[in-house]
Parts: C-alpha cells; structure tokens; sequence
C-alpha cells in the first residue's frame, strides 16, 4: 500500500465511543448543531426545536440509556464528530438505530460508512440480524448515503409526534443476517 493510502485510511479511520451518562449534555448540544443543518430545508424551526427538546433533553436520554439503548460518539482524530444510538436487539434479532448524525464539517469525506461499518460489525457480532432505522421521506442525501451502505426500504410511515407536527418516514432495514453488508 502506498504513503498516500496510507494516510487516506488513516484520515478515514472513525472510533466509536461509548458515551457516558455524565456526557448526555454534550450529545444535546451536538444534536443542537447538526439539526439546523440536517433539516432546516425540510422541517419549519419550530419543528426542529420541538423535536430536540423531545428527543435530546438529557433526562430522555438518560431514560433511553436505561432502556438498553446504547449510544456512542463517533471519534476521528481523537476528536467527536458524530454520535449514534441503536438498541436495544428484539427477540427476532431486529436492532433500531435511533440516531446516527454527523457534524456537518465531517460529512462527505467516507467516515459516517466508516462509522456504519464499525456498527454493523459490532452488531452482527451480537446476534443482531436486521439494523432497522426511520429517515425523513424529504432528506434524499440521508436516504441515498443508507441505499449506498446496503439499506433498502421497508415501509413507509406517518406518526403524529404532538404539537401540531408529524414525523412522514421511511423504514431502512439493513440485512445483516446474509453477512454481505
């Protein structure tokens, strides 16, 4: 392999971290960042704040650890520039992912696959034989990086979340029973 494949692997090279109870505020603040960027075409700013005051106030969160989802950062360069969550394995070996975001400055450079691929492996090593996820119908660039990591779709669903909005998803299955992803 050469110098410069070298360094590009390594460039490329994501860790993922378990995140601790104690660092739930930074998740929030993080999802506070990429949010806006992630969605402000195709979500109203009231829905977005709506939805991270439901989803990443840091006492769900915790509430969400206890249930056995576990969540980690995504780390390149020793540095976070991403989080997921995923959990926890239903009986038939189905897995959600909850959450799967990067910093905006860390997109289109190969580490969000990078991050999937240490998932799935971490995963699938666990017994897990479907990695389930829900993507806005409207976010064609989250829906082509999940076809282009081996996602295809499942179903398509509408659910009212409360205060006058509504999350139109798709469902994302991963197969990762084939060992092929």
């Amino acid at each position: 392999m050469s110098t410069g494949a070298s360094a590009s692997l390594a460039e490329n090279s994501v860790f993922l971290t378990p995140v601790a109870p104690e660092d739930l505020d930074a998740v929030s603040a993080m999802a506070a960042r990429i949010w806006p960027a992630a969605y402000g075409a195709i979500l109203s700013p009231e829905q977005i704040e709506y939805m991270l005051r439901w989803m990443y106030d840091a006492e769900t969160l915790r509430s969400n650890l206890a249930a056995g989802v576990l969540t980690w950062w995504i780390v390149c360069k020793e540095e976070r520039i991403g989080f997921l969550a995923a959990g926890p394995r239903e009986e038939a070996g189905l897995c959600p992912l909850h959450k799967f975001y990067l910093l905006p400055e860390a997109q289109g450079r190969g580490l969000g696959s990078a991050a999937l691929a240490a998932l799935v492996t971490r995963l699938h090593s666990d017994g897990v034989r479907i990695l389930e996820l829900r993507v806005n119908r409207h976010n064609h660039a989250a829906i082509g990086f999940y076809r282009r990591n081996g996602f295809t779709v499942h179903a398509e669903d509408c659910r009212d979340i409360g205060g006058g909005f509504a999350m139109d998803d798709y469902v994302m299955r991963l197969d990762l029973a084939s060992g092929t992803f």
